[in-house]
């Protein structure tokens, strides 16, 4: 047994040899996407061995290369072989390598190599995520940090590899300052079932938001797995329940997209209002762009003779997105006594950092302040770069974020309800202007309490009060699409909506109202569905429970023709739903029972 057993390891390292020399290694790609919207990260490049009846797998090939003193000559091989397959990718798309940190020991390992071979199949360094993959402990740490300085200067991004698992620990991390962290697979796996693993998670998206560094879950094998790590708010996922590795850089099925699209949409991960001032894109500027074939130096004069010009926004001929240039380091680059000579040669896409903060037209201001206020200390007071439909719109300065975010805290604070939270008039009216004005779908909800006076007469101030909070905190409880929420004043309340089909969201509203009342009657008056107190005439009479008329108008059909126009159908909807006994809802003009 022994015998064979050294026969076996004798025709491994046959094998190995032969591998190696003929090159016996071939390129597969496995996509990394945002598990927002589905769109393609990048590609994860991993070797898959082409001799026929191999009898070692991808994890001992390296393990023997280690064993033999072959590491560069192997990682060399597999990182060659994935450049050349990588020719003709996209420009936004990122190719991650996998490099163990012990190649750095071996005596091949040769700086540089990799930039040449950019440079030959017409790839850029700032396409480039060395992925660090730690099979084993680092034995030279000090060595190690130098060379990924190293890297991080020529443009290349770091991500850490399994964490969660063996030495991909907070120290490295906080060494290292990676753009991308990879949750190790084994807390992937299963994680809809495992509350532990779910919170380990979440610890780390809060670590990773806080510190300007994106997390991506691999080895997402199951929709359900997909599902959690959606809701619980991880950035990018890769897996064979995405997509296999293949031979090509191919792209993420229709099917998978729409669902993380689904998911993502009917989230529920923050309390949110939408800006009484619009969104991020109405108080952008289009500002001072340019190509990324532009001369660095050409760049280097136009901002020394224009003091008050920030940034200059890198376009592709598409109008995407593709990195920014600050004032602050473009003098840094020609700066110095050989600055301007490292630099005069350079082209604009050189020197631009495409890690900048690139949000939505229709993101809101505040939380787009949020956002902006997570970023490392670096790139903390970068202007904000935003876009409308992927194609760029203009520029948002730190400053100008700031002054409209505390702008709409001032004004929400100032015109809210001290009963409710809620926004008031003011609010209201603005929201309702966006919507007449925005062309795009709405719903309008008008909520009003039927016998909320003979309630508020028969029970005293104090539980009309608490009637009118517990149908707000119905509203609340029931919003989860970041629908706008006001009270307009006593009884009356508004959602506002950026959809149409809003009656499931009414029902719930008018479900969970009719439970939190209950406890606010005596028992005899709810048993027997009545109270008894006086009218507006001071005549004693029965007045029912107090059930919701809600009136309902939407430009589902219809194009308003101002505030007017809306104001005359919201006014009939009113009348119509008041009319109806109980819980009822006057959805333009057609009606229900909520």
């Amino acid at each position: 047994m022994e015998i064979l057993k050294r026969e076996i390891e004798e025709l491994k390292k046959k094998q190995f040899e032969t591998i190696l020399k003929d090159e016996l290694i071939r390129p597969v790609y496995q996509p990394i996407i945002s598990l927002q919207d589905g769109e393609v990260l990048g590609y994860e490049a991993l070797s898959r061995i082409t001799l026929k009846d191999s009898l070692l797998n991808p994890e001992e090939f390296f393990h023997m290369a280690e064993q033999m003193d072959c590491l560069w000559k192997t990682e060399e091989l597999c990182r060659r072989k994935s450049l050349q397959g990588a020719v003709g990718k996209k420009n936004n798309i990122k190719l991650f390598l996998n490099v163990d940190p012990n190649v750095l020991k071996d005596p091949q390992f040769k700086e540089g190599i990799t930039c040449r071979y950019l440079k030959e199949y017409g790839l850029q360094p700032s396409d480039i995520v060395f992925e660090i993959t730690e099979r084993n402990s680092i034995e030279d740490e000090e060595s190690f940090r130098k060379v990924i300085l190293h890297y991080r200067n020529q443009k290349f991004q770091i991500a850490i590899d399994d964490f969660g698992n063996g030495y991909a620990g907070m120290n490295r991390i906080c060494a290292l300052e990676p753009q991308y962290i990879k949750i190790d697979m084994q807390i992937v796996r299963e994680i809809h079932m495992d509350n532990m693993k779910k919170a380990l998670v979440e610890s780390m998206i809060q670590f990773c938001d806080k510190s300007g560094i994106r997390l991506i879950a691999e080895g997402i094998e199951t929709e359900e797995e997909l599902k959690t790590l959606i809701k619980l708010g991880v950035h990018y996922g890769q897996g064979y329940y995405i997509l296999r590795p293949k031979p090509t850089m191919e792209a993420v099925s229709l099917k998978i997209r729409e669902l993380i699209k689904n998911v993502y949409t009917n989230l529920s991960l923050r309390e949110y209002q939408p800006s009484f001032w619009g969104n991020i894109g109405d108080i952008c500027k289009r500002k001072v762009i340019t190509k990324p074939e532009k001369p660095a130096k050409d760049l280097y004069y136009y901002l020394r003779e224009r003091p008050t010009i920030t940034e200059v926004t890198v376009l592709n001929e598409e109008e995407e997105v593709l990195g920014v240039i600050t004032r602050a380091e473009l003098m840094v680059a020609f700066g110095g006594i050989y600055g301007y000579d490292l630099s005069m040669r350079k082209r604009a896409c050189d020197l631009m950092d495409q890690e900048a903060l690139v949000v939505d037209c229709n993101d809101s201001v505040e939380q787009v302040s949020k956002v902006a206020l997570m970023r490392p200390q670096r790139t903390l007071y970068d202007a904000v770069i935003v876009t409308e439909n992927g194609h760029y719109k203009g520029v948002v300065t730190v400053k100008e974020l700031l002054e409209t975010a505390i702008t709409i805290q001032v004004n929400r604070a100032s015109d809210s309800s001290p009963l409710t939270g809620l926004p008031g008039n003011s609010m209201i009216d603005s929201m309702v202007h966006r919507c007449l004005s925005s062309k795009k779908p709405f719903a309008i909800a008008y909520i009003d309490m039927d016998n909320f006076k003979a309630y508020n007469d028969a029970y005293g101030f104090n539980n009309g009060d608490a009637m009118i909070r517990a149908l707000a905190n119905s509203m609340k409880e029931s919003c989860q699409r970041e629908e706008f929420l006001g009270h307009i004043g006593g009884d009356d309340f508004v959602v506002i909506a950026e959809y149409q089909n809003i009656q499931p969201l009414l029902e719930n509203i008018s479900s969970r109202f009719q439970e939190k009342i209950v406890p606010l009657y005596r028992k005899e008056d709810f048993q027997r569905g009545y109270i008894i107190s006086k009218d507006r005439h001071g005549a004693v009479e029965q007045f029912p429970i107090v059930t919701l008329s809600i009136a309902v108008i939407t430009n589902q059909n219809y194009d308003f023709k101002g505030l007017a126009d809306f104001s005359e159908h919201l006014v009939k909807a009113k009348k119509e739903s008041k009319a109806i006994v109980g819980n009822s809802c006057v959805f333009n003009h057609e009606s229900f029972h909520t």
